[in-house]
């Protein structure tokens, strides 16, 4: 039993092997040799085979050669997918794009369109780096939307564009953090107050307007005599939207002690 396993394994590997090298082969002799007619066809079949390397090899070779064809538009399209399922998301994303600008009224244009600014998504870095990325899938995801209003893909294109908007507000909320904890609190409730405005759907909402008021207070607290009226008042116009939106908020008794002592001075 054993002896007949071993016979049929080392069987499958010798024809893998035997395909592998015949692949391999056939790949040379297209580039040694091969019409734009036989590169293509390769170029279709590494892409069947996932083998993107090489798939995205020919078509970038065969870009060219089909400029102002019916046949580019195939092209673009297998070599963006190429991209993408390879994982290179900016150069995928600029196929895609660049295949929705060519062929404004092509079979694919919706797909692609949804596809570039998916692949901006993929792209989008961590909130602490840079949010280019992140900023260009927003705004690709909603001109899609505004494009093509009854797709299938709206839904999923508003979801990711609520990611996408959370982690920009994260990475806001972190920056004005990061002005309070440094002591610079002009910085930091000015910081404060563009996130609410900015990300008025946002989870740390509440928080930020509490520290906002906290660094009000402490600006005008640290404040040279002569300012600190106006910075107090701030405190206090601040205190109203507070209660307005937040009249139960954890927050209110400290927010309160603020504004007492923000009266105090004016």
């Amino acid at each position: 039993m054993f002896c007949g396993k071993l016979k049929y394994i080392s069987l499958v590997v010798s024809v893998l092997l035997l395909s592998g090298c015949a692949y391999q082969k056939e790949y040379n002799q297209v580039l040694k040799q091969g019409t734009v007619e036989d590169r293509y066809d390769f170029a279709v079949k590494a892409y069947d085979k996932q083998d993107y390397k090489r798939a995205i090899s020919l078509f970038e070779e065969l870009l060219p050669l089909f400029r102002g064809k019916d046949a580019l538009e195939g092209v673009l399209y297998n070599l963006a997918y190429s991209y993408f399922y390879d994982k290179d998301y900016f150069m995928a994303a600029y196929y895609f794009r660049s295949l929705s600008r060519q062929f404004p009224n092509g079979s694919h244009t919706e797909e692609v369109t949804y596809m570039s600014a998916y692949c901006k998504t993929l792209e989008s870095p961590d909130y602490r780096l840079d949010q280019t990325a992140t900023k260009e899938a927003i705004k690709q995801l909603q001109l899609y939307i505004n494009y093509y209003p009854d797709s299938r893909r709206v839904e999923e294109a508003s979801r990711l564009i609520g990611e996408m908007r959370q982690k920009l507000a994260t990475k806001a909320f972190q920056i004005a953090g990061m002005y309070y904890k440094r002591g610079l609190y002009n910085a930091a409730s000015i910081s404060y107050n563009n996130f609410l405005r900015e990300y008025p759907e946002s989870p740390d909402r509440e928080q930020a307007m509490f520290l906002m008021i906290k660094s009000r207070y402490l600006y005008a607290k640290n404040s040279f005599a002569s300012h600190q009226q106006e910075r107090y008042q701030k405190v206090l116009d601040a205190y109203e939207l507070f209660l307005r939106t937040y009249s139960e908020s954890p927050y209110r008794p400290l927010v309160e002690e603020y504004v007492e002592e923000s009266r105090k001075h004016i």
